[in-house]
């Protein structure tokens, strides 16, 4: 059995189509693998992300904390400051009282 030219044609428009859609299919194919992989990739890089967030958040409460000791700290020696400034005013004031009783005797 002979083939006509236009089945000929036919046959070979088919196939060239089959040819296509494979090779299309099969270049669809590696570009889902290669967007899982990257999905892949993302979801690990994000998982880092999250840990390292986490471990800030946690350093960064710590440092709240630090900083209100150290407020309290600093406003402690503040007052001891003032209380020594105080005394020494006062002890300022009984060395001139002495002086000038050393002075009138």
């Amino acid at each position: 059995m002979k083939l006509n030219r236009f089945q000929f044609s036919s046959a070979f428009w088919a196939c060239f189509f089959l040819l296509l859609l494979t090779a299309g299919c099969n270049s669809l194919k590696s570009e889902n693998e290669k967007l899982k992989e990257e999905i892949t990739n993302a979801n690990a890089e994000n998982d880092k992300l999250r840990s390292e967030l986490n471990a800030l958040k946690t350093d960064n409460s710590k440092m709240h904390v630090r900083v209100a000791q150290l407020h309290r700290e600093i406003a402690a020696l503040y007052n001891d400051i003032q209380n020594m400034q105080k005394d020494l005013e006062l002890f300022k004031a009984q060395l001139r009282e002495g002086d000038k009783k050393n002075r009138k005797t």
